[in-house]
């Protein structure tokens, strides 16, 4: 699997969100300049973080985005997902006529195992561990 900008993007938003503990939101410009990332980019992404129930986002002077959830109740897998989609090893798992070999192919089941196994593991790391790793720096 292979991380994208805007996942990359997403998860950088989602720790500087994070990381604001003071209860007031943050403004998408100054996530946009903490985290380096274009203010069009960094407006799409909060759009769709908040789309995807991730983060509370208010309009006007006063706005800005919160986290719509505690951040150990946030996963990492649901930050990717918003950034690029599910996470796939291989494109077998793109649909059914995708490859004529589909039924009697070992390396499909093989790869299926590795997402399952990719899956897994982005369901247990929260966001919140990543703030813990950030503040162990």
């Amino acid at each position: 699997m292979q991380i994208t900008r805007k996942t990359d993007y997403a998860l950088r938003i989602m720790r500087t969100i994070g990381e604001n503990t003071s209860g007031n939101p943050i403004s998408v410009r100054a996530i946009s300049e903490i985290d380096n990332v274009p203010y069009q980019f960094a407006r799409r992404i909060t759009y769709d973080l908040a789309n995807a129930g991730l983060i509370d986002v208010t309009r006007g002077a006063r706005g800005g985005a919160v986290l719509a959830y505690p951040a150990e109740e946030i996963s990492l897998r649901s930050i990717v997902e918003v950034g690029q989609g599910a996470p796939m090893s291989s494109r077998c798992k793109m649909g059914d006529d995708w490859c004529e070999n589909e039924a009697s192919c070992n390396i499909k089941r093989t790869l299926e195992a590795l997402d399952d196994v990719v899956d897994t593991y982005l369901l247990s790391v929260s966001l919140s561990d990543l703030l813990r790793n950030e503040n162990e720096k």
